[in-house]
């Protein structure tokens, strides 16, 4: 990653659940580099960007299966219940 996350108490360093809220300045920065440096972390499983000025919620899911590794997209418009993987295993690890 671009920073060093060194022992700040402040820093989750095995996040499997990262959501970021969308504003007009770092849009740009969250869809991109930032996303590539979360990707690297191997806990990672689900990267959510949330738009603050429309009902609209991108998730970014790891996915691993027999042929390998790939992170896959669900858009989540007004209406619609946003399904968020990790939080159903942790609330819910008998039934995962």
């Amino acid at each position: 990653m671009r920073q060093a996350l060194g022992d700040d108490r402040y820093v989750k360093r095995y996040p499997k659940l990262i959501a970021e809220v969308l504003s007009p300045s770092t849009e740009k920065f969250d869809r991109g580099d930032k996303f590539e440096d979360y990707r690297q972390l191997e806990s990672l499983e689900e990267y959510v960007l949330i738009a603050q000025d429309r009902m609209w919620v991108e998730c970014r899911r790891r996915v691993k299966d027999a042929s390998g590794e790939r992170w896959e997209t669900v858009v989540y418009g007004a209406g619609e219940r946003v399904m968020l993987a990790g939080l159903k295993q942790i609330l819910s690890p008998n039934k995962a």
